[in-house]
């Protein structure tokens, strides 16, 4: 088939480099004799981490879910009481010291 389409363009047949196969070549492709996932150590590994974030996040969406909304509501307020004692605590810590720096 090589030789024939050769032969369609006029004087390339008579040509001593044509041969009747086409020219390859042939190229070593390095192989990798471990997977990538096997340099790193196990606990890195993508075969561990993904199902481990799912299951993981799935189990806490479970453990919520389970929960009664009247629990979640009274976990809700005592984190808003926290966060509110808190910030009221950092400001009376820094009107003490303003105080302080006036004396």
């Amino acid at each position: 088939m090589h030789m024939a389409l050769v032969a369609l363009t006029p004087g390339e047949a008579a040509r001593p480099e044509v041969n009747v196969a086409p020219v390859t070549e042939e190229k070593l492709v390095p192989v990798s004799v471990t997977p990538p996932s096997l340099d790193a150590p196990w606990w890195k590994s993508n075969e561990v981490i993904t199902p481990s974030v799912i299951g993981g996040g799935a189990s806490l969406l479970t453990a919520i879910g389970g929960i009664p909304w009247q629990n979640l509501l009274l976990i809700a307020f005592g984190g808003m009481a926290g966060f509110l004692y808190w910030r009221k605590n950092a400001d009376r810590k820094a009107v003490a010291k303003q105080v302080e720096g006036m004396a």
